[in-house]
């Protein structure tokens, strides 16, 4: 009796801890140190020779993270969305990386999903986690060949996309981590640490504590990788954010070059990542991985790659200042997670279709 009574005494701790855990704001650095990617699906994604990965054929689940769930699939081409022949009309396909890919969001609700609607077309997602503008671009090419396309809108993150277009052509050169069509190599998340990453405020206050601590203390390798990754959006990095914005011009050249040969027609949406929208993320992510707030230069990738876009006479519409505005209003990025919410979704929509009625 005495144990029992323990043990729901206990439970009943743990539940009005858990309460209590959703009552403080987290943190405005949040989605760097919650690691949201952990609790991506399983099995979503498969080895590819030609892009290094693909969704994989006809997958199904229930996407969840903190505090949503979202129902995620894909079909027989490997994009997300119903069958292929279940679609009649004109077709576009959106290309680009996890803002692209969306898996916080239901198809309905995303950006393409809001502005097929807008534009009476029905826009294919193939995006996926972590893709580079080289990587899109072989995609398109995929696809172009199984499904008519005539619009082509690449999202180009300026976040991490200039250090992706670097990095895959070193990826491009390695071995295949397994066989083509293998599911991708990842370390299993135990079920326990899976649930909690999904459901608990609890946990993502402790894990956002702990992650902090570490970053602090005796490891520094990730508070490295986050500040080269971030020191382009600052004094410090300017002459890295020239030597990646080479890369990310021929890769913008290259899928220009595709989509011509395809008859498509290509428009770049720029996305900027939370803290250039909402600035108080800046001071804060600044701090940690140790770049002074005073060196910062939020727009600098924004006006380089802007600069890049209007030399190879490429149409595009940068989304940062409508997400400011909207911001305003209501939040437009996650923030355990760094990815659009709905609001944000539907501002990129309103934005991309005021942009493509333009002349």
């Amino acid at each position: 009796m005495r144990l029992l009574l323990l043990i729901g005494g206990t439970l009943i701790g743990v539940l009005v801890a858990e309460l209590f855990a959703r009552i403080p704001a987290f943190p405005s650095e949040a989605d760097l140190l919650f690691n949201s990617p952990d609790s991506s699906p399983m099995g979503l994604y498969v080895l590819d020779k030609q892009t290094r990965q693909l969704p994989a054929k006809n997958f199904q689940t229930q996407a969840r993270a903190l505090g949503t769930t979202v129902a995620l699939r894909t079909n027989e081409l490997q994009l997300r969305g119903p069958p292929s022949k279940t679609i009649q009309g004109e077709q576009w396909l959106a290309v680009g990386d996890s803002f692209t890919m969306s898996v916080q969001v239901s198809e309905e609700d995303s950006f393409q999903g809001q502005l097929g609607s807008q534009k009476k077309v029905y826009i294919w997602n193939g995006g996926v986690d972590g893709y580079s503008t080289w990587q899109a671009g072989l995609r398109y090419d995929q696809v172009r060949h199984k499904i008519p396309i005539q619009t082509v809108i690449l999202t180009f993150f300026t976040g991490n996309d200039f250090q992706d277009n670097e990095r895959f052509l070193f990826m491009r050169t390695q071995p295949l981590p397994g066989k083509n069509g293998d599911p991708i190599p990842r370390r299993k998340i135990p079920a326990w640490k899976l649930f909690l990453l999904q459901h608990s405020y609890l946990y993502a206050h402790a894990r956002i504590f702990q992650h902090r601590r570490s970053l602090v203390s005796n490891q520094k390798e990730q508070a490295r990788n986050w500040r080269d990754e971030l020191s382009i959006f600052s004094k410090v990095g300017q002459q890295r954010l020239q030597n990646l914005t080479k890369n990310s011009r021929d890769a913008l050249q290259d899928l220009k070059r595709r989509t011509l040969r395809g008859r498509s027609k290509l428009l770049v949406a720029i996305a900027p990542p939370a803290f250039v929208v909402d600035q108080k993320r800046a001071k804060a992510t600044f701090e940690l991985v140790g770049i002074d707030q005073k060196d910062a230069l939020l727009d600098a990738p924004q006006q380089a790659i802007q600069q890049v876009l209007q030399q190879l006479n490429i149409p595009y519409c940068d989304l940062t200042s409508s997400l400011k505005k909207s911001e305003q209003e209501q939040p437009t990025y996650l923030k355990t997670d760094g990815h659009w919410t709905i609001h944000g979704h539907k501002t990129v929509a309103q934005t991309l279709h005021q942009c493509l009625s333009k002349p």
